[in-house]
């Protein structure tokens, strides 16, 4: 079986899961390029090449782990984020487009600004405070990067995607901690984070992938709001007077902040809409309380 043939095999193979020939075609040609370690041009110029037994098996063994609902990302631990390739595995949660529009949100905050600090709570892969830093080197800013991780897991990923993409995994100060009890030493002038927010209560109805991914990371609580209720009522022990946050949020959950935020006497809050017009962004551009 040549690499054409193959690809037209397993993407049929992969619309059992799918139900897209087009997504499944995807799928079947990363797999394949992943056991090769060939890139797109190399598969289209190799289209006619045999595939040896040994080449196949391994396909093979990886369609199998894909049509179990594994996530791609995990399969060839890979997956790209704001232009740059972050290591992933099932210790750290798949990073996901509407996150790179948090990414923007604190680029766009913080554009005029230089010499301050910035903490990411719960670092996951280190996409976000790998991808900050990097481009605020990239912008010649001094900018401090922290991320908090409370799994030794993820804090490892944190670091080996440090050193891939920064080249240094000290530009970041990585802490491998609860951020709910850590007491950082000095307050920050921005946070950010893609906490855990799905309920539970939805859980029966999501994708059969999302099993896949580290559980504490996704779920909080029956109504997905526990990690931020519980960290909202101790951000000032991370916060500077009259600096900013930028939350990831569910999109049915933004009253329901909103209103924890007043409760607490958390000023200037207010729920931005991702791209595709759903409240995504719990945001604070002045923070007081």
């Amino acid at each position: 079986m040549n690499i054409n043939n193959a690809s037209i095999k397993y993407a049929k193979t992969l619309e059992k899961i799918n139900n897209d020939y087009k997504i499944s075609y995807i799928e079947a040609q990363t797999i394949i390029m992943h056991v090769l370690n060939i890139n797109k041009t190399k598969l289209i110029t190799d289209a006619l090449r045999e595939l040896t037994e040994k080449e196949l098996n391994n396909i093979e063994e990886l369609i199998n782990k894909r049509l179990h609902y594994e996530p791609l990302a995990y399969i060839i631990n890979k997956k790209e984020f704001y232009g740059f390739c972050f290591y992933v595995d099932n210790n750290v949660l798949i990073p996901r487009p509407e996150t790179e529009e948090l990414v923007d949100l604190v680029l766009d905050y913080a554009k005029e600004k230089d010499n301050i600090a910035i903490c990411d709570i719960g670092g996951g892969s280190g996409n976000i405070a790998v991808t900050l830093k990097k481009l605020f080197i990239e912008q010649n800013k001094n900018i401090s990067v922290t991320s908090v991780e409370i799994s030794s897991g993820a804090f490892e990923v944190i670091k080996k995607n440090a050193f891939n993409i920064l080249g240094n995994e000290k530009l970041i100060n990585i802490i491998n901690a609860d951020a709910l009890i850590f007491t950082p030493k000095t307050k920050f002038d921005i946070i950010v984070s893609n906490a855990p927010y799905v309920a539970l209560s939805d859980k029966g109805f999501l994708q059969k992938d999302l099993d896949f991914e580290p559980q504490n990371a996704l779920y909080s609580g029956y109504d997905g709001l526990d990690f931020y209720k519980s960290f909202l009522n101790i951000i000032d022990k991370y916060l500077n007077d009259g600096g900013a946050f930028f939350f990831e949020i569910g999109c049915n959950q933004g009253n329901a902040l909103i209103d924890i935020c007043n409760n607490l006497n958390i000023k200037n809050v207010f729920i931005k809409k991702d791209l595709s017009e759903k409240d995504r962004f719990l945001v604070c551009e002045s923070f007081y309380i």
